[in-house]
């Protein structure tokens, strides 16, 4: 069983990795306005609730917004256009979304730092630890009896 474990998990990853190239190469088809104006009320920030998006939220601010998405659209601009529309009017805090890179790989870079010093305390109190041990061989239960002898004092 153990020797099926490391064929099963590498087919496992392969086929994970054909359905992630598969839905990056299949050609999406042209969202509909409705699908749009939708997808804009999602990005942008209620700016009564603070935090729901335009789409959740039920106050008349987020009617409003989404009212005006939709006029937008009907008057032919982008949704990059209606995007940078609401941008200019709240300023940047009205996206959901964070519009840097670089937010998205701090996280990344936070969890690889935490894994790296984590192996290297790891590596030292290995070292520590192992140097503690008594060496095993014969005598290895009488020092165990020692220890609790001296322990229980």
């Amino acid at each position: 069983m153990r020797r099926l474990a490391l064929p099963v998990a590498i087919a496992a990853l392969l086929a994970l990795g054909g359905v992630v190239l598969l839905e990056l190469v299949r050609p999406a088809a042209a969202p509909t306005q409705a699908q749009q104006a939708q997808q804009l009320a999602r990005e942008l920030r209620c700016p009564d609730c603070q935090a729901l998006s335009v789409a959740e939220s039920q106050t008349a601010a987020a009617a409003n917004i989404r009212r005006q998405i939709v006029e937008q659209l009907d008057a032919g601009r982008t949704p990059e256009q209606v995007r940078a529309y609401f941008v200019a009017r709240y300023g940047d805090w009205i996206l959901l979304v964070p519009t840097s890179p670089f937010v998205w790989w701090v996280p990344v870079v936070a969890i690889l730092v935490g894994v790296g010093v984590f192996a290297w305390w790891w590596r030292r109190g290995g070292v520590a630890v192992a140097s503690a041990l008594p060496a095993p061989g014969p005598g290895l239960r009488e020092q165990v009896r020692d220890e609790v002898e001296r322990l229980d004092v």
